[in-house]
């Protein structure tokens, strides 16, 4: 993956990071969980996690993403947008991920496939020169390599090994929050959403052209969203405050800035969340579905792809739960309308298809009915087919 601009990855620099120390807390866990890997692999936080290995030539070395599926992934054929997370071994664990499973059930916002990006050297993947801080130790070099790592080879993999919507997230945390930042204006076709928590932006190479990169910036419709803690370190809350200011004075049609000051202190625990909410704001659906309601929703559903770039379907449970009222009201030609319309928009549904067989049936439709059950077989056995031992998660693409 080039750089915006065509840029390849810089070579190795040394520049000095002036009046900037190491951040407390989160650095220092993350010290030791580096020098904790070395001596053993770590592991996944959650449970039934597919874990991804890729023999990067690039950086020399086998890097490894978590893997977390929604929680009917292997009941559907739906595909999902795609949340990548820096700092895999500290942000994807249970507390968030339910968070973002909770938060897409309510209706707030999409489901995700969520990937956890694991840290070999994190110290070298955050900078894309090599900094100084005030006490003469070193971070940064290659977060060009690690960006086009994740561009070339991790979103690939993904994509080809599970079912995703072209749609992605980045994640990234205090320093990391930089490196997602970076990868806004440095790559960005990578993601289409942006979210940085307590992002250090004092380094150098953005403090110096960040207002160049905002008024040139030339990749299309992005969204980025700043998160900070109310008691959060003074030069994140100065320097993600001064560009969240430049982005409304300098940003093109199309790159879109958001701020939000949480409770707590560097990157609050709910920092993913409320970005997320922040991203898709507008996203959720109160109206109850009904049959009188059914046209408003199904058309503010639909309207979602064109307003947040991401399908928004009305949860398949909800459309055969009206479409079995209807039945059992015996108004099948309105229970096969809602059925034809889940079907379109969760084609992989075994129930629903049946479901619309039995409508089709009930309205004579013999051969309509017939072909409705010979695809939902047929659904039912590619999916019996897909969870044999050694095969991949249920429905993966060939």
């Amino acid at each position: 993956m080039r750089g915006n601009n065509g840029g390849q990855v810089n070579s190795r620099k040394t520049e000095p990071l002036v009046g900037l120390g190491r951040l407390p807390g989160l650095a220092a866990a993350l010290s030791a969980l580096a020098l904790s890997a070395m001596a053993q692999a770590v592991r996944p936080p959650i449970p039934q996690v597919r874990i991804e290995r890729i023999a990067s030539a690039r950086l020399g070395e086998v890097r490894e993403a978590w893997v977390s599926l929604p929680d009917r992934y292997d009941e559907t054929g739906d595909r999902y947008p795609v949340l990548y997370m820096l700092d895999g071994e500290i942000n994807f664990n249970s507390g968030v991920i339910g968070g973002l499973r909770q938060a897409a059930l309510l209706g707030e916002m999409p489901e995700f496939i969520v990937v956890g990006v694991v840290n070999t050297d994190r110290s070298k993947d955050i900078f894309p020169k090599v900094v100084t801080y005030g006490d003469g130790t070193k971070d940064g070099g290659r977060a060009d390599a690690f960006l086009v790592f994740i561009g070339d080879d991790l979103v690939p993999r993904i994509e080809k090994t599970y079912r995703t919507e072209p749609f992605r997230v980045l994640y990234g945390t205090s320093n990391t929050g930089f490196t997602a930042v970076y990868a806004l204006f440095k790559y960005p076709p990578l993601a289409n959403v942006t979210i940085a928590a307590s992002a250090t932006l004092s380094v150098p190479i953005l403090r110096d052209i960040r207002d160049a990169w905002i008024r040139d910036f030339n990749g299309g419709d992005k969204r980025m969203v700043l998160i900070m803690g109310e008691n959060d370190l003074p030069t994140v809350l100065s320097q993600n405050g001064a560009l969240k200011e430049q982005c409304d004075l300098l940003a093109p049609a199309g790159l879109s800035c958001r701020m939000a000051v949480l409770d707590g202190g560097h990157v609050p625990g709910d920092s993913l969340l409320e970005g997320l909410r922040l991203a898709f704001e507008g996203w959720r659906i109160a109206t109850p579905l009904d049959e009188r309601t059914f046209p408003e929703v199904r058309a503010r559903a639909d309207a979602r792809l064109e307003r947040f770039g991401v399908a928004g379907r009305i949860p398949e449970e909800e459309l055969r739960g009206l479409a079995g009222r209807l039945l059992g009201r015996k108004a099948f030609d309105k229970a096969a309308e809602v059925l034809k319309y889940t079907v379109e928009r969760h084609p992989g549904s075994v129930d629903a298809w049946n479901a619309l067989g039995d409508a089709n049936r009930s309205l004579g439709r013999a051969d309509k009915a017939k072909a409705c059950y010979l695809k939902a077989a047929e659904l039912a056995r590619a999916r019996s087919e897909a969870r044999a031992p050694g095969r991949g998660p249920a429905g993966a693409p060939a």
